[in-house]
């Protein structure tokens, strides 16, 4: 299993419970099944981009606030912890620039596997 997945999990179980909400409360706000919440938690399966928009905004918390709480994760490499300081420095302007460059990464990626 990929660290990295294991680590967003961790933090998306972590403010979901901080909230009071279960899997289910979570899921239906999202548009997914609990299933998938649970195997986003547990570290299986990255959410979808998309997908993982609709949880942050769903659990109240920003993209910015969400990567400096990443960012003090021991498990996580330096290469990741770098790449947070990076994106905690980015203004509103500029993370919005790279949600859309990596919505797009994530459509090419898609085309390139079918």
């Amino acid at each position: 299993m990929n660290n990295s997945k294991i680590i967003i999990g961790k933090k998306i179980r972590k403010f979901r419970q901080k909230l009071g909400m279960t899997q289910h409360d979570l899921a239906e706000k999202v548009g997914v099944t609990e299933k998938q919440i649970s195997k986003i938690e547990t570290g299986i399966h990255y959410p979808k981009f998309e997908n993982f928009v609709k949880i942050l905004d769903s659990l109240n918390i920003s993209l910015k606030e969400f990567s400096a709480d990443m960012e003090q994760d021991k498990e996580l490499s330096p290469q990741q912890k770098s790449l947070l300081k990076l994106f905690n420095k980015l203004s509103d302007v500029e993370i919005d620039y790279v949600l859309s460059v990596a919505k797009q990464l994530e459509r090419l990626k898609k085309k390139t596997l079918q």
